[in-house]
């Protein structure tokens, strides 16, 4: 990851804190201890395929051209072969591939849709959603927080699992 951080310096405050909402709504979700420590480490690695990805395309300050998009959707990939190549990772490694899935099936990398998204994967969509809005890009400004939420809203069942939007909304609500 430390690579990864000095690639993007962006990637390591957006890798902790995508770790740390993961954690969050596993709990607001009710589940074990176990699964919300396997969701924070998720939430820290889900990026750490970027690794493969040139400085330049990651940190480019304009709209990514298609070709660029084509390098960033095999992060998830990537990802995936790196962590399956460490003992005990393959269930982070499988959420990792699946990150960028969506509940319609019109994610990448395969297409899975619904169910076939393990729950890992369903949860980090949204902490990783929600904190990439929020955050300014070089080529865009960062939304507000009501924006965002209204963006999870609007995805619920088309990109993300609506339960998973429904446990961040009580969330929020809950600290706000």
């Amino acid at each position: 990851m430390h690579v990864l951080y000095e690639k993007s310096p962006r990637e390591e405050g957006h890798s902790r804190r995508v770790s740390q909402i993961c954690f969050a709504i596993g709990e607001q979700m009710g589940l074990e201890h176990e699964q919300k420590i396997e969701l924070a480490k998720v939430g820290l690695l889900h990026d750490i395929g970027k690794i493969s990805i040139p400085s330049e395309i990651l940190n480019k300050p304009e709209p990514l051209l298609p070709w660029e998009w084509k390098e960033i959707h095999e992060h998830p990939v990537n990802g995936h072969r790196f962590l399956s190549a460490v003992v005990g990772m393959a269930e982070i490694a499988d959420a990792t591939l699946a990150h960028h899935e969506r509940m319609d099936g019109t994610g990448y990398p395969y297409g899975r849709r619904g169910g076939q998204i393990p729950l890992m994967a369903r949860i980090v969509a949204v902490a990783d959603a929600y904190d990439a809005m929020i955050s300014p890009r070089p080529y865009r400004h960062a939304y507000s927080h009501s924006q965002a939420m209204q963006e999870l809203q609007r995805g619920a069942g088309k990109q993300f699992d609506p339960r998973v939007v429904q446990a961040f909304c009580g969330l929020v609500k809950g600290i706000t």
